[in-house]
């Protein structure tokens, strides 16, 4: 279980004070299956999103019903545990495709919702996704899940991308124990698109950092062989002056 820590029940009202109880109760249906959610406003608020909705002569606020048709009912379950709580239980499911779609829904209502706090905890269970990238189906539901935030998300959202660029980065540093992981870079830079450029980005810079370790490697080198030739000089130069 991912938590925050500097999210507490009683930050948004479950001090034992019931003030978080005394607002308006909101039905939300989600997804096209319409499932039926209820949540105070008090706690939607924590959105800007839902707390302009909540406010003012809104449809929403009159009504005291939210219908959100396009998102995804069990993501939407784990926002708002999370903005009841503080706490985001959906990296404890045991299977790791389920978990990484749904790491991966979550974060994009997240980003709908404008919930950086709850952004910000995702990006943890999003890289223990790699905890074994030896294994091909590890890399599939981290690219899978990557594809999805890309594809989903606005050019606004800064957090994923640089993320998922040093993680792309830093598999490519240690390319000899991540098997297929070419297969998977090269897929992304094909299917074009932003993931393609910040793949592109990350191999790029990858390439760079390996350059400019091979240049050092020479520098040093040569430094090391110049170094070598001058004591060698030197030692010439001693035996010269002894035999004269």
């Amino acid at each position: 279980m991912a938590s925050s820590p500097d999210l507490h029940p009683a930050k948004i009202g479950f001090d034992g004070s019931g003030t978080c109880l005394v607002s308006d109760m909101y039905k939300i249906f989600v997804g096209p299956e319409k499932k039926l959610f209820q949540a105070h406003e008090a706690v939607l608020s924590r959105s800007p999103v839902f707390e302009r909705m909540c406010s003012g002569t809104f449809k929403e606020s009159v009504e005291k019903q939210i219908d959100l048709p396009d998102d995804d009912a069990i993501a939407f379950g784990c926002v708002l545990e999370f903005m009841y709580l503080g706490v985001f239980h959906g990296d404890e499911k045991p299977d790791r495709v389920t978990k990484a779609a749904l790491l991966a829904d979550v974060y994009i209502l997240a980003d709908k919702y404008q919930l950086e706090d709850l952004k910000d905890l995702l990006i943890c269970p999003l890289g223990a996704i790699l905890e074994t990238a030896s294994e091909d189906e590890c890399l599939e539901c981290f690219f899978d899940a990557a594809r999805k935030i890309y594809e989903n998300n606005p050019d606004s959202d800064f957090l994923f991308p640089r993320f998922f660029k040093q993680t792309v980065t830093h598999m490519l540093n240690h390319s000899d124990q991540v098997p297929h992981l070419e297969t998977h870079i090269r897929r992304c830079i094909y299917e074009g698109g932003k993931l393609a450029q910040d793949t592109f980005d990350a191999y790029y810079e990858d390439m760079t950092i390996n350059h400019e370790i091979d240049k050092a490697v020479l520098e040093n080198q040569a430094t090391i062989e110049l170094g070598e030739l001058q004591r060698l000089h030197r030692t010439l130069r001693f035996k010269h002056d002894i035999l004269e």
